[in-house]
């Protein structure tokens, strides 16, 4: 028998499978570049690398040129962009395919009409597109560099395009934010 005052049977101390803010609770991720976007194009490609657990990016944040309304597209695709035909748009899953008036050099967010997943430890890349324009940073680092780190994945340097699915131009890091979920 228990003393009469110890109550560690008692239910409040018993294990809960309640949550208790661990892997379902949604995290936001701003890469540090947000207030020194100048830069625009209509496509940037770019990596995220996740760490020691599965990453499930639910929203993504846009920064935009202007606040005219304008078709925009989020594709990703396992991998790097370089080990695939990224100028092939049957070589991407879409994620997101909207008409949104963006909010001029704020971060504008967008639900994922499908969750875009990193197992752990892999990368994914990702493809942003928008008629009307998305700021971003010019790099300091080279191609695929990490740029940004949260604490369960890192950004890399990608590229613009001039227009969806054409010769990349020029390097750049992608500035926004992301939401996510982690498991594992």
């Amino acid at each position: 028998t228990l003393p009469p005052n110890d109550d560690s049977t008692s239910p409040s101390m018993l294990p809960s499978n309640r949550p208790s803010g661990g892997d379902d609770t949604p995290k936001e991720y701003d890469t540090p570049n947000v207030n020194d976007a100048g830069d625009n194009a209509k496509g940037i490609m770019f990596t995220i690398t996740s760490k020691s657990k599965e990453v499930r990016i639910t929203d993504l944040g846009i920064i935009g040129k202007d606040a005219k309304e304008s078709d925009l597209w989020v594709y990703y695709q396992k991998g790097y962009y370089a080990a695939f035909d990224a100028l092939n748009k049957d070589a991407w899953d879409e994620a997101l395919k909207k008409k949104v008036a963006l909010v001029p050099n704020e971060i504008f967010d967008l639900k994922l009409d499908e969750d875009i997943t990193i197992p752990a430890g892999e990368t994914v890349s990702v493809y942003v597109v928008s008629k009307k324009g998305v700021l971003y940073e010019k790099p300091s680092e080279n191609e695929f560099d990490i740029y940004a780190q949260s604490g369960d994945f890192d950004v890399r340097v990608g590229t613009t395009t001039k227009k969806e699915f054409q010769q990349p131009e020029k390097l750049a890091e992608f500035a926004g934010r992301f939401v996510y979920q982690t498991k594992g």
